[in-house]
């Protein structure tokens, strides 16, 4: 368990130019990975505010869902790629004014040049990260989407810092409970299209099955290796 409380959030820019004084590593690691998202996310569309994790998984790891195919990560993009991108939006654009803690005159590029370059092992790790997070630590429940909230928290983990993610899980499994109960002792009969009951081979009427996501994946592995260590 780490001392940080895990925290999604996007970084202030006061906080950013810290970052970048004090871990220049991180601080390009996390600008990677942003870009990453959200050309993933103009590639494959946002869903609930967030791209889809196997719309993620897909982008980051060619083949995934193809398993006739090897899996394969990610290329870097030709130009002629980069410029039908950003063909409809600015390559780049000059601030004239203070924005922030950004100075007149600064020029930003658009985030499509990112994909120019071969992906890092810390990025690709940190992408991994985000899918694990929002799968096993802090599902977006009903939606299984990644939020740009969830990168600084994956990349800072890629670096080695300790963040406490055990008492975000349990605070999730124990939100999660009194729904799970509610769903459970709410016994919803399926109907046809005509609105009549649905019964099984023995006449007894089918019910809908509770479907809540709780990562309870976590604890579990955490509990079966902790009994595999003390046999």
């Amino acid at each position: 368990m780490g001392d940080i409380p895990y925290e999604e959030y996007v970084p202030s820019p006061e906080e950013l130019h810290l970052i970048e004084d004090n871990a220049p590593l991180v601080y390009a690691t996390y600008w990677e990975v942003l870009c990453h998202f959200h050309i993933c996310a103009k590639i494959t569309g946002l869903r609930s505010g967030g791209v889809r994790q196997m719309a993620c998984a897909d982008y980051l790891f060619n083949g995934l869902g193809d398993k006739a195919d090897r899996l394969t990560l990610l290329a870097p993009s030709i130009n002629a790629k980069i410029k039908e991108r950003i063909r409809a939006s600015m390559p780049s654009y000059t601030i004239e004014s203070v924005e922030d803690t950004f100075r007149p005159g600064t020029i930003f590029e658009s985030f499509y040049y990112q994909a120019k370059t071969l992906i890092s092992n810390k990025a690709l790790l940190a992408g991994l990260l985000m899918l694990w997070l929002k799968r096993c630590v802090m599902p977006t429940l009903s939606h299984k989407v990644i939020v740009a909230d969830v990168v600084y928290s994956a990349v800072l983990l890629t670096f080695g810092r300790g963040t406490a993610l055990l008492p975000t899980i349990v605070g999730c499994i124990q939100s999660g409970l009194p729904v799970l109960t509610k769903i459970f002792c709410k016994v919803e009969a399926l109907v046809d299209g005509n609105g009549n009951a649905l019964t099984d081979q023995h006449g007894n009427p089918k019910v809908k099955v509770p479907n809540l996501e709780l990562n309870f994946s976590i604890p579990i592995w955490w509990c079966g290796m902790s009994c595999i260590t003390h046999l």
